[in-house]
């Protein structure tokens, strides 16, 4: 497939159409998937996926949208599907392309990872798999482990002249493991690494990290009900996050489905907090230098010392609502779905204290290590009830364990009492976060 030849071509029969602009999107990504589990391959797979996305747009800004995974047998075809489309729909003003239209080609990957030898990922993940079975008694068994490398390519281009490239490639490793212990119930725990070559991927500390994971919640009970401070990890501290983004993207906002609209210059969450999204953060696993639409990267200050700044959006919500796009067209379909706006490496700025630093300053209180039903959440009204794991916090040192309890609460009420917020930044899929510590949040246990 030359995206060059099938860009000319979509916009040359675009035109003949007699579409007003018109734009055209390509992917192609390679996936690589391996999982062990008792020391035997479990999964080998090789996936390849490649496509091109059309949108036209009518003089009267009517929009149609289709796509093809064979748009060198005839992207002609695909343009006057999506031409038929628009024809279809009804006028909106704000159907338009992006203000800028640069050219660019960026290629951020460090590796082929196509140059190691698959044999070389299957023993990896078989190490991994031994070492945490390794790394404690109580560790039963492992569920599976597992190696992905990906190589992703995205050119985006449109009749007003932008054409831009980009390519990464990266690998993951992950495990899940099972411990028990005399007297309590079994415990799952997990860990992962990526990275952008295939030595940089830590197998003994995500080993190390998952067997931690996993011992330490084993024999835990309910703490007593009470109000108290709670830290939360920072994977637990992203789950927040990610039922808090959509309250914070313009699509969203203009459906009337965020908890934060119109309270933009008002304080929203305590100072030590500020929001950002960012397409090249260092460390975001979803880091580009341009969005779907092909605006450039950029840095948008959501929240800024607690106060709303504004919010997330494309250039269809930046037009509707008169400001400039923040860079925030995605599509989470690849070529087989049209720009929406969407989070690229959304994060809660760190701060300075250590993980431990947070656990002393809360005295007394509870460690959360785990939230199941993080999702479940409303993100309209802002109210969410959560089963939790951890840790007690016992004069500032992690305690005993606890399971079988519940955290309940408002997302507007948390934000305004974080205290203070760590630096230990990770990144979780579009989102990352550090520790954080809440002044006080009722516990409902035993």
């Amino acid at each position: 497939m030359n995206p060059r030849d099938i860009i000319a071509r979509a916009l040359d029969a675009a035109r003949q159409c007699g579409a007003a602009d018109a734009e055209v999107a390509l992917t192609r990504d390679v996936n690589l998937e391996i999982e062990v589990a008792k020391g035997e391959v479990e999964t080998l797979g090789l996936a390849e996926a490649m496509g091109v996305g059309v949108r036209v747009f009518t003089e009267d800004r009517r929009m149609g949208f289709a796509y093809t995974t064979a748009a060198e047998a005839g992207v002609e075809r695909v343009v006057e599907a999506a031409w038929h489309n628009a024809l279809a729909t009804t006028p909106d003003e704000h159907n338009v392309l992006p203000e800028h239209a640069p050219t660019s080609e960026d290629d951020w990957s460090e590796q082929d990872f196509a140059d190691v030898p698959v044999a070389k990922k299957v023993d990896f993940c078989r190490e991994l798999e031994r070492k945490t079975l390794d790394g404690d008694p109580r560790i039963t068994h492992v569920q599976h482990a597992s190696y992905s490398d990906t190589r992703g390519e995205y050119t985006v281009a449109n009749s007003r002249g932008l054409l831009r490239t980009f390519s990464n490639a990266y690998g993951t490793c992950s495990v899940v493991a099972a411990a028990a212990q005399e007297g309590a119930d079994s415990e799952m725990g997990w860990e992962f690494d990526f990275a952008k070559t295939f030595d940089a991927l830590r197998l003994d500390w995500v080993a190390e990290r998952c067997v931690e994971r996993t011992v330490r919640q084993l024999g835990g009970k309910p703490c007593p009900t009470r109000a108290m401070p709670i830290v939360l990890d920072n994977y637990v501290t992203t789950q927040f996050l990610g039922v808090l983004a959509p309250a914070l993207m313009a699509n969203q906002v203009l459906k009337g489905k965020s908890l934060f609209a119109e309270q933009v210059r008002q304080d929203i969450a305590a100072k030590c907090v500020t929001l950002i999204d960012q397409n090249d953060a260092p460390g975001g696993l979803n880091r580009a230098p341009f969005d779907a639409e092909g605006a450039s990267a950029q840095r948008t200050v959501l929240v800024e010392a607690g106060t709303l700044r504004g919010f997330l959006h494309n250039a269809y919500t930046a037009h509707r609502m008169a400001v400039k796009s923040t860079a925030n067209a995605g599509r989470g379909g690849g070529f087989r779905s049209v720009p929406e706006v969407t989070a690229t490496n959304l994060f809660l700025e760190p701060g300075q204290r250590s993980q431990e630093e947070l656990l002393e300053g809360a005295g007394d209180g509870l460690f959360v290590t785990s939230a199941m039903g993080a999702h479940m959440a409303d993100p309209i009204s802002g109210d969410f009830s959560l089963g939790v794991s951890g840790l007690e916090i016992e004069g500032g040192r992690p305690g005993r364990p606890v399971r079988g309890v519940t955290i309940a609460g408002n997302l507007k009420e948390l934000l305004r009492n974080i205290e203070d917020v760590g630096g230990d930044l990770r990144f979780f899929s579009s989102t990352g976060a550090p520790s954080v510590r809440i002044a006080e949040m009722m516990v409902s246990g035993e």
